[in-house]
Parts: C-alpha cells; sequence; structure tokens
C-alpha cells in the first residue's frame, strides 16, 4: 500500500467499517471482532423508529463485522468491539488497535475524529486441532 493518501475519492463509511475491520484482524491479540451490546440494541432500535416512520435510512452509519462507522462533515468516527487474546495484555492491543485504525485511515485520506476500541472478552486462543481429526 502507498503511505500517500488518495485524493479525490468518495470514502463513505461502509468504507471505513471495511478498512478498520482489516486493520483489527491484522492486529496481534485481537481473536475476533464483534459488536457490543450497546450498538447492537441501538441498531436495532434506529431500525425500527425507520420501519415505522417509513423513513429510509441515511446511510451515514455502517455496522460491519463489529465495526460501527460513522462520516460527518468529512470526519470518521470509528468504534469497533473486540475479543482478546488472554496471552496479551488486553490495553496494549486496544491501544495498538485504536493506532492501526488511524493509520489505516488516514492513509485513505480521511479525516479520524475518535477511533473507540470496546473489549467485549479476554479469551484462550482456540486450540489447534489435534493431528488426524
Amino acid at each position: 500500500m502507498t503511505e500517500r493518501p488518495l485524493h479525490g475519492k468518495l470514502i463513505g463509511s461502509s468504507v471505513i467499517a471495511s478498512v478498520a475491520a482489516r486493520a483489527a484482524r491484522e492486529t496481534p491479540g485481537i481473536l475476533r471482532l464483534g459488536p457490543p451490546l450497546g450498538q447492537l440494541l441501538a441498531r436495532v432500535r434506529s431500525a425500527a423508529r425507520n420501519t415505522l416512520r417509513r423513513v429510509p435510512d441515511a446511510g451515514y452509519r455502517t455496522g460491519r463485522d463489529g465495526v460501527f462507522a460513522a462520516v460527518s462533515g468529512g470526519c470518521a468516527t470509528v468504534d469497533v468491539g473486540v475479543a482478546t487474546d488472554a496471552r496479551f495484555n488486553a490495553l496494549e492491543v486496544a491501544a495498538d488497535l485504536q493506532e492501526r485504525i488511524r493509520e489505516a485511515l488516514h492513509r485513505t485520506g480521511v479525516s479520524v475524529g475518535s477511533v473507540n476500541v470496546t473489549i467485549l472478552a479476554i479469551e484462550e486462543p482456540p486450540s489447534p486441532a489435534a493431528p488426524g481429526r
């Protein structure tokens, strides 16, 4: 990937969510992505409200694989929920993930407002399957 920002490209919330999800999957110590319960409930409430009022969602906020992204005034806000590997320091993993997302979004040319990481769980990594199974 080039280190130069892309200019003249339209970057939406779904692209920002994809970039953040990829950064999370590539971060050592992250086992999986998943939405925090509060965000999940907020999305359900918003969808229900829009359905009842028959108002289509404006599309400025997008959830993807445990990543919730919003773009307002050319500035991105990202919320990501993760389960971390118990062999790693969860706070260090979260700080590393925040920085990786900021760097990845900076390369797209998007101004980054806030990157919020919620540690949903600290888990033992899955054990490798036994040979012959």
